[in-house]
């Protein structure tokens, strides 16, 4: 068939320097084609996120919940106001390129997830965007690393970890 079309190609257009350029706007055109109806689309780019819920207050003893304790750095930053960390929840979440998901907070707002894009790396970045109550932010997150969102709550805290994972 690639032989009958060459033919054809020769036909119509005389000449060697003719037959490249006519092969050349025919894939072209078998791209453009190609592009409108799907065939050359990606496959829709993905991210799994961790985001756990973390309430922060005031006590006489310091304690630090085992389940954050790859947290325990980040949140002894907070030591001077806050001194113990109780994990309240903690939701894996699946999203694609544009996609959204809202999850509930314990002082009764909602924050929602969305995952924007995968960026070429090296490395790798998810861009996500966290909106919380009157708030958005977008960040550009390497595979395996994490965000700390602080959102105050009467005399507490609430902390939103968010991971990326790898």
């Amino acid at each position: 068939m690639l032989t009958a079309l060459v033919q054809f190609l020769q036909r119509l257009v005389p000449g060697r320097r003719g037959l490249f350029a006519a092969v050349i706007g025919l894939a072209s055109c078998l791209e453009l084609v190609g592009s409108a109806t799907g065939w050359a689309q990606a496959p829709t780019a993905s991210a799994g996120f961790v985001v756990r819920i973390i309430e922060g207050t005031k006590a006489a003893a310091p304690k630090v919940d085992a389940k954050l304790g790859d947290l325990r750095r980040e949140l002894e930053a907070l030591h001077n106001e806050f001194n113990t960390f109780t994990l309240l929840g903690e939701h894996t979440l699946r999203l694609t390129a544009g996609q959204r998901n809202t999850l509930k907070l314990p002082d009764g707002g909602e924050m929602a997830l969305q995952m924007l894009e995968v960026v070429a790396g090296p490395p790798v970045r998810v861009r996500h965007a966290l909106e919380l109550p009157k708030s958005r932010t977008v960040r550009s997150v390497a595979r395996g690393g994490r965000t700390l969102d602080v959102r105050p709550w009467a005399d507490k805290l609430i902390i939103i970890c968010t991971s990326v994972d790898k």
